[in-house]
């Protein structure tokens, strides 16, 4: 028998809460909701419930509170200090909400339906997530600090986006139980996961999915309640809709050079004649906003974790370079022990992210790549190299775990040592997965020697950053359609 919702008014609840902002979880875990486990992910919901609120776990699809008689789900999410990211934190984690059913959601409609039930009123706790200091296995849960709550409050676009997202869903499970189950229902994340802007669904089948909010949509949640705004885009709700802009642009500027569409666009070159190294992104952002600033500033892309790069190819088709992905890895992250793949920023980098590659033909005999031609967009979703990353991700915490971190000497093709041509000093770099292991590779970036300011074991090192082999690039785009 399903439990009955916990009924309480928004001003009491709005005393209670404000009365453990600014504290640690152990301040006010009166019900010892921490202390039965040293792995106590999932207890600070508990924490909440049994503590602060006063009510029993309800692990129901329905839920938790009745708030001044609405329906709202409680959830607690944490905040990750990230030096890499421009706020200087981001979410800890995407956001689960509920459990995909096939044979309830086949019957359902968005407003309907269980997951809306869930989502559509949100009390948001947000607390900092501190990692476990060197030498200590599990984070120490009852020292995370509550920043603040939300009642949050979608706008009427955020939930154009998630219906179209939930029906994209909805309408593939239909389509998986009206033929092959056995066969469709596994390919749900695989299929439907690189036409979603704000949802994805995981874990893969054979374990249960589950709809789920990407980290990068939590992240912007989060944003918007602490005061920082992007800039709006146009009223794009779909990832249809995405590719019908990108389809006009084609039209229009389709088999231009580089130098062409900067002067149409009103564009500036770099002064030594090459095209500005960010001038993909300067495009795109003209194309969605007639604000200057980056992809990730525009409300769209930074919500639904879509990125932009060049790709510039060949005459005969060939990619020229290995594609770097950003932000550069945070090794924090990567070696918490208590961190599930699908969780971790790795795991979020290749489960969600779209790249939108706007693809140059190399103008034969030119070394100026300002006469490269534009050919279109293709869209590219990392989400095809998941068990590469996945395999990634282990790979680099089984070297560290093991103490098998080591700094490497760089030889030449004769096996010589080389010297760094800036400071004469011997080359080297640590024995992370290399190109010649594998699609996905770690290549360090800094200005020289110097600025080697990573350290891992004792092992110093360039900011390293996770590249994807041109080959695999070439081939995959080479098998799509342009936009």
């Amino acid at each position: 028998m399903a439990s009955e919702p916990f009924r309480i008014s928004k001003a009491n609840l709005v005393t209670l809460l404000n009365a453990i902002v600014g504290k640690a979880f152990g301040e006010f875990d009166s019900a010892n909701a921490l202390a039965s486990s040293a792995k106590n992910k999932g207890r600070l919901g508990n924490v909440l419930e049994q503590s602060v609120i006063g009510y029993p776990a309800n692990p129901d699809q329905r839920p938790d509170l009745l708030v001044d008689g609405v329906p709202t789900e409680l959830k607690v999410t944490g905040l990750i200090a990230s030096p890499r990211s421009k706020r200087g934190w981001r979410a800890k984690e995407p956001m689960s909400i509920t459990a995909v059913s096939p044979n309830e959601i086949i019957g359902e409609e968005f407003y309907t339906s269980a997951f809306w039930e869930k989502a559509e009123h949100l009390l948001i706790i947000y607390y900092l997530y501190v990692r476990p200091g060197k030498g200590v296995k599990f984070a120490q849960y009852a020292t995370f600090e509550v920043k603040g709550y939300d009642f949050h409050v979608w706008t009427e676009l955020d939930i154009e986006r998630l219906k179209n997202d939930w029906t994209q869903i909805r309408d593939f499970v239909r389509h998986a139980l009206q033929g092959d189950r056995e066969e469709l229902l596994p390919q749900l994340s695989t299929l439907i996961n690189p036409e979603l802007l704000y949802l994805d669904t995981a874990p893969k089948y054979p374990h249960s999915p589950r709809f789920r909010f990407k980290n990068s949509f939590v992240t912007a949640i989060a944003a918007s309640h602490f005061g920082s705004q992007g800039i709006d885009s146009p009223r794009i709700t779909s990832m249809g809709d995405l590719d019908r802009s990108l389809n006009i642009m084609r039209l229009r500027y389709g088999g231009q050079t580089i130098r062409d569409i900067a002067a149409d666009m009103h564009i500036p070159l770099a002064s030594n004649g090459r095209e500005a190294k960010s001038l993909t992104e300067m495009i795109l952002v003209r194309l969605f906003s007639k604000k200057a600033g980056k992809v990730s500033s525009i409300e769209l892309f930074s919500k639904s974790s879509i990125t932009c790069c060049n790709v510039t190819l060949t005459t005969k088709g060939k990619r020229t370079e290995d594609l770097k992905l950003e932000p550069t890895l945070d090794f924090d992250d990567l070696l918490d022990r208590e961190a599930a793949f699908e969780d971790s920023s790795l795991g979020s980098l290749f489960i969600d992210t779209t790249i939108i590659c706007a693809v140059y033909e190399e103008a034969p005999g030119e070394t100026n790549r300002t006469n490269n031609r534009f050919l279109g967009f293709k869209r590219l979703w990392l989400g095809e190299l998941e068990e590469d990353a996945r395999n990634l991700w282990q790979d680099i915490r089984n070297i560290v775990f093991s103490d098998k971190l080591i700094d490497m000497p760089v030889l030449d093709s004769k096996g010589n040592q080389r010297i760094a041509p800036k400071t004469k000093m011997p080359m080297s770099a640590p024995n992370w997965p290399k190109s010649k292991d594998g699609t996905l590779f770690l290549r360090g970036s800094g200005r020289d020697a110097s600025d080697k300011t990573l350290v891992i074991n004792g092992v110093r090192m360039y900011r390293q950053n996770i590249w994807v082999k041109g080959t695999w690039v070439a081939r995959q785009l080479g098998s799509y359609e342009y936009i």
